[in-house]
């Protein structure tokens, strides 16, 4: 294993830890070197500003004390002024003590020089104490001034020359020291330049390395994922290093194997489910064939055993006993009792093979509560219980099954009724609410435990299931007012307390009609068109597949849908309408459309794909969808499922 693998193989938090070290000691080591430059450039201008200006101005001054000291000669031997001759005397003084900072301050190569000027300064002072003044004191101006001219002054410009050199010689030392110090500076820039440069570009490699190496292994399990969302669920990610990433990898591939292994368990368990599902359904069928051929069977005789037994109980030559006539009358009414029984179970056949039919008529539902009430005035009577109507509503028409909604109310009465206790009360609440009518029947009976509630509805429930129980029944009267209900688009509730009574609602729509063969039935105060999304693919195949739906005499919108912003504008504009999306085949962008709808929509959303699913497509469909129909050959079967 080379360096280079090692690296790799390290853990990408020791990888970044190393590269940021070794980053951050160069960017020191560069700093620190930057420091000295600027250390260097630091003294080179404190040697400027301590050293050199202060001497340059010395060495000026003394330029200065030399024109002092002539002129205050002159103007005391041209008008005999005393106090130009002690001018001279300070400037002497002066001068004396500048020609003192100036060796002091003089650095070793100028120390010859400045000694040479010295000792020429003195020379020529020495010719103006003792050759200038002493003779124009002695009342010679004439000669005192010659000598000044002739003597003192040329000296007095060589000296100034003197100064004038060794000024030239300092500022071109300033000069020098200058360029040096920004020779300095431009190094030290070109240093810094060149730390920030290096250190940047490490940077910039250690980004791009890292970047590839993570980038490249989420890419190679974004590729495995994309490849298992399309069904592939064996699929596997190159392992190329052994750090997190590596172990990430890894962790996916076992994930890839059990997930694979699982789905293989499904698809076996989803081919014996759906084995079990079609023998499932072929009992159910077999047995709403057999209970309804056997209730057609038994009606006949059932009916003529009843009309002899009524014909034998009214006896009009009084040839029977009364223990006979008693007889005969329970006959008959065990009879009817029976005839209702298997009546219940034809009706209750017929909902589940899908050939139950309502005859719908528009009736007043106060009306049909009150005559229904007055049907049980009786039996309530003898026990002592009290029916009461409440509503607002004088009249309320409603469209509906009148036989079936009156079938309704005599099985919620008459169980309220039965299980009231004695000298209560059964109420019936009636109210319209929009489009809903709400009809509540409410006991102070028995009431249900919490657990029972929702398996009342189920066929041959009941409540107290025992052989010694105190209340007669079937089990029937509750599944087969719930199926009714929910035949014309309603639904049937129950809430209840134990030992404190029941209270049985159902809600129906103000207008239901018969919309299909197979007993789904539906709200049509406004029928709103089915809305069809159908996408690019599938636009070739549309107008044979908008033929099989104008069949069905199904109002419906198509619109080509090319994106899921399309699709939720659409929703916006036709919020109320049922959704069917069409596809030729599966594809990412068609799930999206489908979620973009189900999140700007409570209506139903139906899905048609025209070439077979498989397994986890049908999953993916089916968890936003609320349907998959199958292919076109049964499209024209399943439309009813549709409206």
């Amino acid at each position: 294993m080379n360096a280079f693998q090692r690296w790799n193989n390290l853990s990408i938090r020791f990888k970044f830890f190393s590269v940021f070290l070794a980053v951050v000691l160069l960017a020191g080591g560069g700093m620190l070197v930057l420091n000295n430059q600027l250390l260097s450039v630091v003294h080179d201008n404190d040697k400027v500003i301590n050293q050199s200006v202060p001497n340059l101005t010395t060495q000026l001054q003394v330029k200065s004390t030399i024109m002092e000291r002539i002129n205050y000669v002159m103007l005391y031997i041209t008008t005999g002024r005393e106090e130009f001759r002690e001018k001279f005397e300070e400037a002497s003084a002066r001068a004396r003590e500048i020609e003192e900072n100036l060796r002091d301050s003089a650095l070793p190569q100028e120390q010859e020089g400045i000694e040479r000027f010295i000792i020429h300064s003195e020379d020529w002072e020495l010719i103006l104490r003792n050759e200038v003044i002493p003779v124009y004191q002695r009342n010679n101006p004439k000669d005192a001034l010659e000598t000044l001219n002739s003597k003192a002054q040329p000296l007095a410009i060589r000296l100034m020359n003197e100064v004038e050199i060794l000024s030239q010689r300092k500022i071109q030392e300033i000069g020098s020291d200058n360029q040096k110090m920004l020779n300095n500076a431009w190094s030290s820039v070109r240093v810094g330049y060149i730390v920030i440069g290096v250190t940047l570009l490490l940077a910039l490699l250690f980004s791009y390395y890292m970047s590839r190496s993570i980038t490249n292994p989420i890419l190679s399990l974004l590729h495995g994922v994309r490849r298992m969302t399309q069904g592939d669920f064996t699929t596997q990610v190159e392992v190329t290093n052994q750090d997190e990433w590596g172990e990430l990898s890894k962790a996916f591939n076992r994930m890839s194997l059990s997930i694979a292994g699982l789905v293989e368990e499904l698809r076996q368990a989803n081919v014996r489910l759906q084995e079990e599902s079609r023998r499932a359904k072929e009992a159910t069928r077999l047995k709403s064939e057999f209970l309804a051929n056997m209730s057609h069977e038994l009606r006949t005789p059932l009916t003529g055993i009843i009309g002899f037994a009524e014909l034998l109980y009214e006896d009009p030559e009084n040839r029977l006993s009364p223990a006979q006539k008693n007889f005969t009358h329970n006959i008959v009414r065990a009879g009817e009792h029976l005839l209702s029984m298997i009546n219940d179970i034809l009706d209750l056949s017929k909902i589940e093979a899908g050939k139950y039919e309502l005859e719908v008529t528009r009736f007043d539902m106060v009306q049909v509560i009150r005559s229904t009430l007055v049907m049980l005035q009786a039996k309530a009577e003898q026990r002592g219980i009290s029916l009461v109507l409440e509503t607002e509503c004088s009249v309320l028409q409603v469209t509906a099954d009148k036989t079936k909604i009156r079938q309704v109310l005599l099985n919620l009465l008459g169980n309220a009724i039965k299980f009231s206790t004695v000298q209560s009360t059964v109420r019936v609440t009636l109210k319209q609410d929009g489009h809903t009518v709400t009809v509540r029947v409410e006991d102070q009976g028995i009431g249900i435990e919490a657990e029972k509630q929702e398996k009342i509805f189920e066929q041959f429930y009941q409540n107290d299931g025992s052989l010694d129980r105190k209340y007669e029944g079937t089990g029937l009267g509750l599944a087969l007012s719930k199926q009714l209900i929910e035949l014309h688009g309603g639904n049937i509730e129950v809430k209840s307390e134990l030992g404190r009574g029941s209270v049985f609602s159902f809600h129906l729509p103000l207008w239901v009609e018969k919309i299909s063969t197979h007993s789904t039935y539906a709200i049509t105060g406004e029928v709103q068109p089915l809305l069809i999304f159908y996408t690019a693919d599938f636009s070739e195949h549309f107008p044979d597949f908008s033929k099989i739906i104008q069949k069905e005499d199904l109002p419906f919108l198509a619109f080509m849908i090319e994106s899921k912003q399309e699709a939720i504008e659409m929703m916006e504009k036709y919020p109320d309408n049922n959704i069917l999306v069409v596809a030729q085949s599966f594809h990412t962008g068609y799930v999206e459309i489908l979620e973009g709808i189900r999140e700007h929509t409570h209506r139903k959303i139906f899905a048609y794909i025209e070439r077979p699913l498989r397994f986890v497509e049908r999953g993916q469909v089916m968890r936003v969808a609320d349907y998959i129909l199958p292919s076109s050959q049964n499209v024209s079967a399943v439309f009813s499922r549709i409206r």
